[in-house]
């Protein structure tokens, strides 16, 4: 049973602000509600105040600037997954959108929601680690902008502080020249959680890697970049040997960083052959 609780709908960004100040670790945001609703029936959750924030309109925009995009964190999966903008300067996270969830919920689950949740098997997060991205946070006490890679402090945890908001999220625009790839395991299809999950971006210029930024879900207590991998390949010609190579060093990142469990024995290859095959797929372009 779904405990009482208070409900309020704020039509801006500071009468938001302020009514998480005044709740503050009481109060809870909720958009899509894909997520927090589940606590609720289970009990994990008894907030004292719901505070909706589909009614925010600075929210619910994707915006290109002159150095980047911004998205704000009450966009919705769908409308990221069909926005012109994101496919032309952000396609590895279109596609990662499109992925997440049934059509219901990706009309209904918000990219500020799948970033906040810090679950280590969000879709969203790997294609905006290897996008650069930085969230924009905001409270009564002001604005500060966090790297995403710093946002996380363990699974299901974030830096955020419990009266501030996580606002846009925005990346620089990508070159024509880059390519990307995002690809995904579930025990489904994708209406299931990921298993595990890869983008990896990359740039070639005179037959040999330029930029290569890769990122893997649900394999990492918290989301990064497999810089190790990276340096493998950055500077070398993408040949098979240097491509395994590179997968080794991701399947050793993980165990290093999540220790041996049953499930290694099945995820170290399986990882090495997702990011062989999110390699291919992005310099076949």
């Amino acid at each position: 049973m779904i405990p009482s609780f208070h409900y309020r709908v704020p039509k801006s960004l500071d009468e938001a602000c302020d009514l998480l100040w005044d709740f503050r670790e009481e109060g809870k945001i909720i958009a899509g509600g894909t997520d927090l609703v589940i606590g609720l029936r289970k009990s994990d959750l008894k907030p004292r105040c719901l505070i909706d924030i589909t009614r925010i309109e600075a929210l619910r925009k994707i915006e290109e600037r002159e150095n980047g995009i911004s998205i704000g964190a009450g966009v919705t999966h769908s409308e990221i997954a069909s926005s012109p903008l994101m496919r032309q300067f952000g396609k590895v996270l279109s596609e990662a959108a499109s992925w997440i969830g049934s059509p219901q919920i990706r009309n209904l689950g918000t990219l500020g929601g799948n970033i906040v949740n810090a679950s280590p098997a969000a879709d969203t997060v790997p294609p905006l680690m290897v996008l650069d991205a930085v969230g924009r946070v905001v409270s009564k006490e002001g604005e500060r902008d966090i790297p995403l890679f710093q946002f996380f402090s363990r699974p299901y945890e974030t830096v955020l502080k419990s009266y501030e908001i996580l606002a846009q999220v925005y990346f620089p625009k990508l070159p024509s020249t880059i390519k990307s790839s995002f690809v995904r395991l579930a025990r489904r299809e994708a209406m299931a959680i990921a298993r595990m999950s890869v983008a990896v971006i990359v740039q070639l210029e005179r037959g040999r890697f330029e930029d290569v930024r890769i990122s893997v879900g649900s394999v990492t207590p918290t989301p990064r970049r497999m810089t190790d991998a990276e340096g493998v390949l950055k500077g070398r010609a993408p040949d098979e040997a240097d491509l395994k190579l590179a997968a080794l060093r991701v399947s050793e990142t993980m165990i290093r960083q999540s220790g041996i469990r049953p499930s290694t024995q099945y995820k170290k290859p399986v990882v090495e052959a997702l990011l062989m095959r999110a390699m291919k797929g992005a310099l076949e372009g």
